[in-house]
């Protein structure tokens, strides 16, 4: 694994682990509440986990790949890190439709924005992953 995908594997884990923690405490733990009760997502006071520990457990998978990736066998070390990079884009897919959902006030989303800037940014990141990754190989 090339040293710049080890980069944006890394840097892209980070960015998914510390929201993922600010989600356990005020007021990010309500509104990640408010997201899912808004949006219609069935059982809200089980799935505000489920994100929770969606955004710190592929945080720590990337992060991990990034750091141990020469110590890993090749084939499981692309399984962790494509695993990882899709689970991130659909974390974002969803992050997107509440940005867009109408009934969503911006007020309790993240930057307090309504386009959804950071969702599609992390996907960007995530396709440049991608791409970096397939070239090195």
């Amino acid at each position: 694994m090339r040293k710049l995908v080890k980069i944006v594997t890394g840097i892209l884990g980070f960015i998914m682990l510390v929201p993922g923690l600010a989600k356990f405490g005020e007021p990010f733990k309500t509104f990640i509440y408010k997201h899912l009760t808004i949006i219609g997502f069935p059982f809200p006071d089980f799935m505000q986990y489920v994100v929770k520990f969606s955004e710190v457990g592929v945080g720590l998978l990337l992060i991990y790949v990034a750091f141990r990736a020469n110590k890993l066998n090749p084939s499981f070390r692309n399984k962790l890190f494509y695993l990882g990079n899709i689970t991130v884009v659909g974390i974002m897919i969803v992050a997107v439709y509440t940005h867009l959902h109408l009934d969503v006030p911006a007020e309790i989303l993240p930057m307090e924005t309504k386009p959804p800037y950071m969702p599609i940014g992390y996907i960007f990141l995530v396709a440049v992953n991608l791409f970096l990754n397939r070239n090195s190989n």
